[in-house]
C-alpha cells in the first residue's frame, strides 16, 4: 500500500472539501498562517509594497480570471517563437505518442498520459532564460499578485501537448470538468502557442462565481440521489445548472492567453478531434507548498520580490 500517495489523496480531498463553506476556508486559511507564520505574513507584507507599485485590477476577486489578447503581455511574441522552437526539439517525445496511442482495450487508455503530454525539462529551462523571465515579468506576476494577495511560489513552467484519443466515447480524466486540489487558491496560465479553434479542444473554464454555484448544486443534487461525491463532473450535470451559458473558451490566434484561479473555476479541455492538435504554454503559481520544479533562480537572489517566487524551489538554494 502507498502510504504517500493515500496521505497525499487525503490530504487534497480535505482541502476540496473544506472550500466549499467559509468556515472550511478560514480553518484552511488558519492552518497554513499557523504552518509557517513568518513566512505566511512576509509573503503577504511584500506583496502588498509590490502591488502599490504594480496595481492591476483586470483579474476580479469574484470571477478568478482574465482573458489577455494576444500581444497583451510584452515579449509575447519572443516566448511563442521559443516554445516553437522547443516543441520542434521533442520531435522523439511528440512521434512517440503518435506511434504507439494506448490501445483502447488496454487501462493506460484511460489515463491522461494517453492524450497529454508534458514536453519541458529542467534543462530546457537552462537553455531558455527567457521563459523564465516572462513568468516573473511585471505585467503578468502583478495580476497574479494582487489578484491572489500574496507572493506565491512559482511551481511548474511547461508546455503541454495534447491529441486525440484512440477513442472519442467519453471523456476522461482532465477531460472533464473538475476544480484543481492545490490550496484555496492559485493562477495558471495557458497561452495558445498555435492558433486554436473547436478541432483544437481549447482549454475551457467556467467563472469562479457561477463554478461555485454549480458545485454547491451538484453536491446537493448528488446527496439527495445517495451518489458518490466525485470530484469530477460531467457536461450534463454542470449544464443542468447553466455551466453552458457561462462556459470561456481559450479559442483564438497563437499568443491568446488566460489567467485563471483552477483551484475555484471548473475547467477542462484536451477534447481533441482525430487529425488535430493542441500546444500550450503553462504557467502555475500556488499560494500552497506543493511538489515543483528547480528553477535556475540564483540571478534573482537580490530581487526581493522575484526571490520570494521562486526561493522554495531553487536549484541553487
Amino acid at each position: 500500500m502507498n502510504w504517500r500517495k493515500l496521505s497525499k489523496n487525503f490530504r487534497k480531498e480535505i482541502v476540496r472539501r473544506g472550500r466549499m463553506s467559509q468556515l472550511g476556508r478560514t480553518v484552511i486559511q488558519t492552518t497554513a498562517a499557523i504552518r509557517e507564520p513568518v513566512d505566511y505574513y512576509h509573503r503577504r507584507h511584500v506583496a502588498k509594497l509590490y502591488n502599490r507599485q504594480h496595481p492591476s485590477n483586470c483579474m476580479p476577486i469574484q470571477e478568478g480570471y482574465t482573458l489577455l489578447p494576444t500581444g497583451s503581455l510584452p515579449g509575447t511574441a519572443e516566448v511563442v517563437g521559443i516554445c516553437r522552437k522547443l516543441f520542434s526539439q521533442k520531435e522523439s517525445v511528440i512521434q512517440s505518442m503518435l506511434s504507439n496511442p494506448a490501445k483502447p482495450h488496454h487501462r493506460s487508455h484511460e489515463r491522461k498520459g494517453s492524450f497529454l503530454r508534458d514536453l519541458l525539462t529542467d534543462e530546457d529551462l537552462l537553455e531558455f532564460p527567457k521563459l523564465l523571465d516572462f513568468a516573473l515579468a511585471h505585467p503578468l506576476l502583478s495580476i497574479i499578485t494582487n489578484y491572489l494577495g500574496t507572493i506565491p511560489n512559482l511551481n511548474r513552467i511547461d508546455l503541454v501537448y495534447s491529441i486525440a484519443r484512440p477513442t472519442e466515447k467519453e471523456h476522461i480524466s482532465s477531460q472533464l470538468f473538475h476544480q484543481d486540489p492545490e490550496g484555496l487558491t492559485q493562477a495558471k496560465v495557458f497561452m495558445n502557442i498555435f492558433d486554436v479553434d473547436k478541432e483544437n479542444g481549447p482549454f475551457m473554464f467556467i467563472p469562479a462565481s457561477d463554478s461555485e454555484r454549480i458545485v454547491a448544486a451538484i453536491r446537493q443534487q448528488r446527496r439527495k440521489q445517495r451518489l458518490p461525491n466525485k470530484s469530477r463532473y460531467q457536461d450534463e450535470e454542470v449544464n443542468e445548472h447553466g455551466g453552458h451559458k457561462a462556459l470561456v473558451q481559450l479559442a483564438g490566434p497563437a499568443g491568446t492567453t488566460v489567467v485563471t484561479d483552477t483551484s475555484r473555476c471548473l475547467h477542462a479541455g484536451s477534447r481533441i478531434k482525430p487529425g488535430h492538435f493542441r500546444l500550450l504554454l503553462f504557467l502555475q503559481y500556488c499560494t500552497s507548498h506543493e511538489k515543483a520544479q528547480s528553477f535556475p533562480s540564483e540571478r534573482f537572489r537580490s530581487d526581493s520580490v522575484r526571490w520570494l517566487t521562486l526561493r522554495r524551489h531553487s536549484a541553487t538554494r
